[in-house]
């Protein structure tokens, strides 16, 4: 035989052994019969059990075996199981029909025991070595894509055009527009890490927003993807719900097993789950597939069980076994996001977030050096990688609508200038309005206070775009009640970026909280602030000067050093001429697990489920640049939340504080009160009942605490406020009495009040309001009972 005859020879030989291993394979999708709508985790058994899988979010599956298929059968709940006995064709499509009645629950003869529960009890049990969490280490990358759509909510009938009202013109319009592209469109590409305890960073690769030419921002999906019913109490955009799957839960939820499908060895359980009559908690419905191999959940269909909500909320998950160990690992996930309160020109908008993870790693290797506070950031070359990136990260190729999409919206970017609006919009949520490198504060523009009245006034710092580590600035003020101009500049350098090392000058003619606290790195909520300072009656002039260093030493600590000078002219009763302070402070806070993201050229915290603390000293110099006192000022703070499966969250702050020495009046503690009769809004910090600048103390420690139960005690079709039960302690005391002069109490018997709020009794998709009533007792109360109550609103926020 010649040599090239031997190579053919050999050539066919190879071929024919890679098909022999390749099998035989079987492709296809799985739809509704009716809607044509994509059918996921339809369960596929080949051959009577001798393989089997199941379609994935998309409803396409893909099914390889290494002996001839004979039959197909697809089983999905609430649908009729169909049978099919495939010939040589290697691609079969399949239309489901729905079921006329739902399956009902199973009991076992002579036991009386659900045979859900049996399996619900052995998932539980596993929960620890399925949940990903548990594991030491791992990397994957993840693609994301987000659509903002809309469906047709009024349906109307289309033939007849001429009867048609100018409204119904709209509706038109819209209907011809959603047949050609959707509202919005947005992919991202990221990678992420996890090495235990805690860390965890994820860097966005690529990112392309539909009418943005260099988007500041990437469609992550995080909190759908962190999303497990694993934990007691999952996080579900926002809000916690009680787990199908947490201790105890077969008394909670009513659970029925709708099929099962067995594949070779193993068996998958199809388990629905709604919350039981009577049963008042936050609640999921949706169904469970639970593989025998681990008893580890393989997909898992979830949305909120109560019809109160705001927001329709609908998450699917499909796990895969990866690795060596055949670890249980998320692979896919779907989440539909629907609004029912909007209407847009006769249509319903919804989004739909979808999210495929790829290249898991579980044994990559970290250090913790690679991980620094921001868990979230995006790469430099993120929004501009070249379409064969896309292409070949893509799992699959973009349809005609979302390519036009992307045609259109791009278009109409570059006419309207989108960039340079996000770039404003940016600015705004810091409350920046840009003017090319020079910013206007709208901080300074407008506020309404018990002391000062209407205040207007304006102010300016430079931006990112003169410099990235360099800013300046200034403001001007008038208040028309006290009829008293206030204004004020600084300007700080950033030394060293990895640090956050900072030097900041501040010098000021304004307004100080006599006896209030002052702790830096405080975060400041984006609406909704300043409501305690609004209803003070007394204020100090102050002269302020001062000098500052900031940095972060470690990860989760943050320091401060400061010098500062300040001429305090109190407007209290009996406190009468002016007080010459020198001040040096050294200021720390500690948040351990606190990390940020970066997104929309900003670094935004993100929630820590651990108790942060403040600690700060205070030495008042006597003697050094005119100060005129000399003492020492300890103060602390701890904040914390807890929750719980039947009770809700816990919010409590601990505070304190203890001086020495010979402080003056305006640098003692006062009470923290909130009350005001003209002013019935929720402060939300300090004492609900107690009027401001009642009690001061050199020593004092206060308790305040909330308990959130939510829904969970009032939930009727009308009527499903979030009840929150509150309570404050404090006490104080002083070392030296006040002068005779000064009408002005220690807090040595203590200071109790109880309160209730009843939020979100008008509620919207966004915020909500409601109404609190407070009561105090105890030995400062007054001796009529209604003197003692406080009635105010409450305002709450969805973001």
């Amino acid at each position: 035989m010649s040599l090239q005859r031997l190579l053919l020879f050999l050539s066919f030989c190879l071929l024919t052994m890679a098909a022999a291993a390749q099998g035989h394979i079987l492709q296809g999708t799985v739809r509704d019969a009716r809607t044509h709508e994509k059918l996921a985790f339809v369960s596929i058994v080949a051959n009577s059990g001798e393989t089997g899988t199941t379609t994935n979010l998309d409803g396409e599956y893909r099914l390889r075996h290494r002996k001839p298929v004979t039959s197909l059968r697809f089983s999905y709940v609430g649908y009729e199981t169909q049978v099919l006995y495939p010939d040589s064709a290697a691609t079969l499509d399949v239309y489901l029909q729905p079921a006329l009645a739902q399956l009902q629950e199973v009991i076992v003869r002579g036991s009386a025991e659900n045979p859900a529960h049996r399996i619900i009890r052995l998932a539980t049990k596993n929960r620890d070595r399925n949940d990903i969490k548990n594991l030491p280490q791992y990397t994957y990358r993840t693609y994301n894509k987000f659509i903002l759509t809309a469906t047709d909510a009024r349906h109307l009938d289309l033939r007849d055009t001429l009867q048609l009202s100018p409204q119904d013109s709209a509706y038109l319009k819209m209907h011809a527009l959603l047949a050609k592209q959707h509202l919005f469109l947005s992919e991202s590409i990221t990678d992420y890490a996890f090495l235990q305890p805690n860390l965890r960073k994820e860097t966005i690769r690529a990112t392309r927003v539909s009418g943005l030419q260099q988007p500041s921002f990437g469609i992550v999906a995080a909190e759908a993807r962190d999303f497990s019913v694993y934990d007691d109490m999952p996080v579900f955009f926002g809000k916690r719900y009680l787990s199908p799957l947490s201790p105890g839960s077969t008394r909670k939820y009513n659970f029925v097993l709708q099929q099962t499908s067995v594949i070779g060895q193993d068996t998958t359980f199809m388990i629905s789950f709604t919350p039981e009559e009577g049963k008042n908690f936050d609640g999921l419905k949706g169904i469970l597939y639970i593989n025998s191999n681990g008893w580890a959940v393989q997909n898992v269909l979830a949305q909120s069980a109560t019809n109160s909500e705001q927001r329709g909320l609908k998450l699917q998950q499909q796990f895969e076994q990866v690795g060596s160990q055949q670890q249980w690992f998320p692979t896919e996930l779907d989440v539909e996001i629907t609004i029912p309160q909007i209407e847009l020109r006769g249509h319903q908008p919804y989004g739909h977030i979808r999210t495929y993870i790829t290249n898991i790693n579980l044994h990559p290797t970290l250090r913790k050096s690679e991980f620094g506070v921001v868990a979230l950031q995006q790469a430099p070359d993120a929004a501009s990688q070249p379409a064969a990136f896309w292409e070949q990260q893509r799992p699959d190729s973009l349809n005609r609508l979302e390519q036009r999409t992307y045609q259109r919206l791009d278009s109409v970017g570059k006419v309207e200038h989108l960039d340079r609006t996000l770039r404003t919009i940016e600015f705004l949520t810091t409350r920046q309005l840009p003017l090319g490198p020079i910013s206007l504060d709208l901080n300074r523009l407008l506020r309404v206070g018990n002391f000062e009245g209407l205040r207007l006034g304006a102010g300016l710092h430079t931006n990112s775009r003169l410099s990235e580590r360099f800013a300046v600035g200034g403001y001007w003020g008038y208040g028309f009640r006290d009829d008293q101009a206030k204004y004020g500049a600084d300007a700080s350098v950033i030394l060293h970026k990895p640090s956050e090392l900072t030097l900041k000058a501040v010098y000021f003619e304004d307004l100080l909280e006599p006896g209030g606290r002052r702790l830096p790195f405080q975060q400041e909520g984006f609406l909704l602030k300043d409501l305690r300072w609004a209803l003070l009656p007394y204020l100090d002039y102050t002269t302020h000067y001062s000098a500052a260093f900031s940095a972060r030493l470690q990860r989760y600590l943050q320091v401060q050093t400061a010098l500062r000078y300040e001429v305090r002219r109190p407007t209290l009763p009996a406190a009468p001429g002016k007080y010459n302070l020198t001040e040096g402070v050294v200021s720390l806070r500690y948040a351990y697990g606190e990390q940020y993201m970066e997104q929309f050229h900003q670094r935004m915290a993100m929630p820590t489920e651990y108790p942060v603390v403040w600690l700060q000293y205070t030495r008042g110099f006597n003697g050094l640049l005119h100060g005129a006192y000399g003492y020492n000022k300890y103060e602390g703070r701890l904040e914390a939340s807890f929750r719980h499966r039947t009770f809700g969250q816990s919010y409590l702050t601990f505070a304190g504080g203890y001086i020495d020495g010979q402080p003056p009046l305006v640098t003692l503690f006062n009470g923290y009160g909130s009350y005001n009769p003209d002013y019935k809004v929720y402060a939300g910090e300090g004492f609900e009942t107690m009027p401001p600048f009642r009690f001061f103390a050199d020593r004092y420690a206060a308790l305040f605490w909330q308990q959130d139960f939510g829904k969970r005690l009032f939930r009727t079709k009308l009527f499903h406020p979030d009840l929150v039960a509150v309570t404050n302690i404090g006490f104080g005391d002083l070392k030296q009495p006040l002068a005779p002069e000064q009408p002005y109490q220690s807090m040595r018997k203590g200071y109790y009040e109880s309160g209730l709020l009843l939020n979100n009794l008008l509620q919207s998709a966004f915020s909500g309001i409601g109404i609190g009533a407070f009561y105090h007792y105890g030995p400062y109360a007054a001796k009529a009972p209604k003197n003692n109550i406080a009635l105010k609103l409450t305002a709450t926020l969805a973001f």
